[in-house]
């Protein structure tokens, strides 16, 4: 690449020529994306654009990490061509992957600020623990960088608005991980809800369930320099949380389980389940904005013998104005009535119930609410499940040309993780039932030693140097 392409202005017009080129191929993409008018009441426009590539630059390539990686290079219209971690192996098996894809060679990185700093990147993919989700997306947004960002938002509230803030001060397209968004079922689920085809729905039901033994994660490991000299920065990894003495639970995929970097599963997967329970209850789909009037914690570790620090058993209870809506976790037994998933969500209309997961959806009809001598309106059926991950990334791909927003947005995401975080509020606050004023994003109620302890969960403090506001750091 010369370095003439490399300048500020030529890399603003290449990002130009990338949208607006777009419109050419807007007649192929209507005949290509026919199948998606079926649910064309809650899908977002999206257009094929132009052969260009989209250039990408990964920050975090642990698991999630890497799978974001592998959907990228089965892509002919996207290109990774910088890899961030702060681990040195996950860097050296990220390399060794994309090398696999002939022409690839993309450049590694231990700061992400160099992947953001990077002109020839037009969209950045974070795959890093939560904590560290806002950050990177107010640096990508500021340097006006479309972002794919896994889910959850953020760890705190205040920090998910303030990524709200970025995305659209800075006019970027953003689209969170919450691929069952973009599976078929899902949408012909949500659909239904919406329209009513098992009545009104009163009661909403969400759950995961675990078969971890009593041990759990065990205790970790310790030993800081062993793992230093395999190339970890944990004082970089801990970023802007409380500094914590080294511990390999708190580390890689394991950190979720600590309140310091998530919420455990909550934020894990009701960050999936309550998103597409939240999308079939409410009425706008791009800037979603249905709260709930209250919520109420209640579990514990009671079970595993580990070190983590978020619950073993969890039963989140959220009160709306006419329905209810839970989300359950038992981490150490897995069993479900029949015809369940270890996963799912529940709808209770007054007409039917409809489940659906990953593998599919089901519905059951009821006759307590049919007249007399007439027949429901519902029936008995069972769908298949479909691809997730790869219609999320044309979803992606195809914003990015376009400019328009993806099917899961940064308020879409915003909105969920801050149900998810709502929860784990009122765990750390002791289990109280709580208010919420979704006017002032505050906590109420009666109880104000645990209202006091919730709302500072909220919104606790940036340390170490680090900061909501720009520029962002100051070490």
């Amino acid at each position: 690449m010369s370095e003439e392409s490399k300048t500020p202005k030529a890399t603003e017009s290449r990002r130009n020529f990338i949208k607006t080129a777009a419109a050419t191929g807007a007649t192929v993409a209507a005949a290509q994306s026919a199948s998606a008018g079926v649910y064309k009441s809650i899908l977002p426009a999206t257009v094929l654009g132009a052969n260009e590539k989209i250039r990408t630059g990964h920050i975090g390539i642990g698991g999630m990490g890497r799978a974001d990686l592998r959907f990228v290079m089965m892509r002919n219209d996207m290109e990774p061509i910088a890899l961030c971690d702060l681990y040195s192996k996950n860097l050296e098996r990220a390399l060794e992957f994309a090398k696999k894809k002939p022409g690839l060679d993309p450049t590694t990185h231990h700061d992400f600020r160099e992947i953001i700093e990077n002109k020839d990147v037009d969209a950045v993919v974070i795959a890093t623990p939560d904590h560290w989700h806002c950050l990177t997306t107010m640096y990508a947004a500021d340097a006006g960088k479309a972002i794919y960002c896994e889910k959850p938002a953020a760890t705190t509230i205040e920090e998910g608005h303030a990524m709200v803030d970025a995305v659209r001060r800075n006019d970027v397209v953003f689209q969170a991980g919450n691929m069952q968004r973009s599976g078929a079922h899902f949408q012909e689920a949500v659909q239904m809800i919406r329209e009513g085809y098992i009545g009104k729905v009163h009661r909403v039901q969400t759950w995961i369930h675990d078969k971890e033994p009593i041990a759990g994660i065990g205790m970790g490991e310790d030993d800081q320099a062993k793992y230093e000299a395999m190339g970890l920065d944990w004082d970089f990894h801990q970023g802007w949380t409380e500094h914590k003495p080294f511990n390999t639970n708190r580390w890689i995929y394991n950190f979720r389980w600590f309140l310091d970097y998530s919420g455990g599963k909550i934020t894990d997967w009701g960050a999936h389940l309550l998103d597409i329970a939240l999308w079939a209850m409410e009425n706008e789909d791009v800037k979603p904005n249905l709260q709930p009037k209250s919520v109420v914690a209640n579990g514990g570790k009671w079970v595993l013998e580990d070190n983590r620090t978020t619950p073993d058993t969890l039963d989140i209870l959220f009160e709306f104005d006419d329905f209810t809506m839970s989300f359950e976790n038992r981490v150490w037994n897995h069993h479900v009535p029949a015809d369940a998933d270890d996963h799912g969500i529940m709808f209770h209309g007054t007409l039917g119930s409809l489940q659906v997961s990953r593998g599919g959806y089901q519905v059951w009809p009821t006759d307590n609410n049919v007249p007399k001598g007439e027949k429901s309106s519902v029936e008995a059926k069972k769908v298949g499940g479909g691809p997730l991950n790869e219609p999320h990334w044309e979803n992606f791909a195809n914003c990015v040309r376009s400019g328009e927003d993806p099917i899961c947005t940064v308020e879409v995401i915003n909105n969920t993780s801050r149900l998810c975080h709502l929860g784990t509020c009122s765990y750390v606050a002791g289990g109280a039932k709580l208010g919420w004023n979704a006017d002032k994003q505050k906590f109420t109620g009666a109880d104000k030693k645990a209202v006091k302890a919730a709302n500072n969960w909220a919104y606790r403090d940036y340390q170490n140097g680090w900061s909501l506001k720009a520029p962002y750091y100051r070490g």
